[in-house]
């Protein structure tokens, strides 16, 4: 470039000023030589040269293919700037190295002093900013619009999943003598639950809900999910489970669920002539080097679950990439590209880490680090109450529940551990029965179709102020009713929920009635 070329334009004063701007100048003559040209177009773009085109052009020569884009857009710049005489605009979005980027140019005409054209114009405004933050809010926004769908379908579906997990577990004694019958109703049983896992994890994923920390063992965890994750991957692909932990640790149980699955799902699409899948569970004692390279929080006791395929393995450029949101490897249309992002979720909102390393054709090892828990920490078990029918009891129970299916699930359940039982479908029907008749306790849904199921029992509790409550919900506690009962200190039982809990929690009511001071 020759500063004296620029002098026959008139523009040699211009070129310091030119040369701070935060937008990219290039100055040509009518044959398209460049003239003049600011350096910052080299800061946004490193490996572009100083040079020879129009920037756009360049940029649309290096990643878009010519004859689609750049012939027929030169076309009409050239006839737009030099017939017409007017400004030709066009907006230029690509990636480079997984990072987007995006161009708006403007080339003008400059004329000479008889009004013809002598030389171009090119402003560069780099809008990479403006579309990377765009393309954020549109994946806030879907993020947005899963956690909506999942939260106005979980209503129903958990009032289903209700219907199908109660009486499963109400058939499991009966078909104690018949192993056929008693490992279909476990499969049905076992992915009742899952189901249920999986809708609480899209919930979770969309910040629509609450986590359900306890103390855990993940190698019972891992042992229990084992024939569903055989299932999963299919018979030309072996899962080998070693484990040696003797940690405990504090987490939602579902969620941890949740990470097996896919991890084994991610490691299955890696493989498909099949393979093996090693998952191992040890023990480890973290220094303050540990976690910083980690980027761990502290140092101290950690479980460690080394998840290996012998799949076909990601590419090195792919690997800073496959934690984040909608970013899969796999053809179109066989992802969303949520699994791992999911997974990268859960670990970090434990206090954890997940770490990958992988080879082309050797396969993949994700290695996750979790905080332990105090191992003179027992487990909790889930106190186990059988269905009775010998035993005779006086207490009354009203179940508010608009699913009629629920409602009966409920009802029965009740009434086979002895207690006494009435119905109700709506807010006023409840009413009417409450008006004539005092209960021991009521089991109510919090979103009733005619009302609220909170201020049903507020209205309960103006004319029976010792009676006992149990609220529960299909719905996500993003609802402002179910958020105002557990502010307000009320029992609630989220759908669908387990019968030894259903029966576990309306004892517990009853006898916190009988002894309010636990006398």
């Amino acid at each position: 470039m020759n500063m004296s070329d620029l002098a026959k334009l008139g523009c040699d004063s211009l070129s310091v000023v030119f040369d701070t701007l935060p937008i990219g100048i290039s100055i040509l003559d009518k044959d398209f030589n460049v003239l003049y040209q600011n350096p910052i177009i080299q800061k946004w773009i490193p490996g572009l040269k100083n040079g020879e085109h129009l920037i756009f052009e360049k940029i649309a020569m290096a990643f878009n293919p010519p004859d689609l884009l750049l012939g027929p857009q030169l076309k009409i710049l050239t006839h737009r700037v030099f017939n017409e005489k007017l400004d030709y605009e066009n907006l230029l979005t690509f990636q480079q190295n997984h990072r987007w980027y995006q161009f708006k140019f403007c080339v003008k005409p400059m004329l000479d002093c008889n009004g013809e054209v002598c030389g171009l114009l090119e402003i560069v405004e780099n809008t990479s900013h403006l579309y990377e933050t765009n393309q954020a809010l549109v994946q806030a926004k879907r993020f947005e619009n899963v956690g909506r769908l999942a939260s106005g379908i979980a209503h129903d579906f958990n009032n289903i999943l209700q219907v199908i997990i109660g009486h499963c577990e109400i058939l499991g004694p009966a078909t104690q003598d018949n192993e056929k019958l008693r490992r279909s109703l476990d499969i049905i049983l076992t992915s009742g639950k899952k189901a249920s896992a999986l809708t609480r994890q899209i919930l979770m994923f969309s910040r629509k809900q609450e986590t359900e920390f306890k103390i855990i063992n993940p190698q019972n965890l891992l042992v229990s999910l084992e024939k569903i994750l055989s299932r999963m991957v299919g018979e030309d692909i072996k899962i080998n489970i070693d484990c040696h932990n003797k940690y405990c640790i504090n987490a939602d149980e579902s969620q941890i669920e949740q990470v097996f699955l896919n991890l084994t799902v991610n490691a299955r699409d890696a493989m498909p002539l099949g393979g093996n899948i090693e998952i191992r569970i040890t023990d480890c004692l973290l220094n303050e080097m540990d976690c910083t390279q980690l980027d761990l929080v502290e140092p101290g006791k950690y479980i460690c679950v080394r998840f290996g395929d012998t799949g076909k393995g990601i590419e090195s450029e792919n690997l800073d990439h496959i934690f984040d949101p909608f970013f899969s490897t796999k053809d179109k249309g066989k992802s969303f590209g949520l699994g791992l992002s999911t997974v990268f979720s859960i670990v970090r909102q434990h206090q954890g880490i997940i770490t990958v390393q992988s080879e082309i054709d050797l396969g993949t090892v994700f290695e996750i680090y979790l905080p332990a828990h105090d191992t003179s920490t027992e487990v909790a078990e889930e106190e186990h109450i059988e269905l009775q029918t010998s035993e005779s009891r006086t207490e009354t129970i009203l179940v508010v529940e608009d699913d009629i299916m629920v409602c009966d699930l409920a009802s029965q359940v009740l009434e086979l551990n002895g207690y006494v039982v009435e119905a109700a479908h709506t807010m006023m029907e409840a009413i009417e029965k409450v008006q004539k008749t005092r209960y021991d306790l009521y089991l109510v849904d919090i979103v009733l179709p005619d009302g609220s199921g909170v201020d049903l029992i507020e209205y309960i509790e103006d004319l029976d102020p010792h009676a006992a409550f149990i609220l529960s919900s299909g719905y996500t506690d993003d609802k402002p009713q179910i958020r105002h009962a557990i502010e307000a200190g009320y029992e609630f039982m989220h759908k669908p929920y387990a019968i030894n809990t259903l029966l576990t929690t309306c004892r517990m009511m009853l006898d916190k009635k009988k002894n309010p001071n636990g006398s």
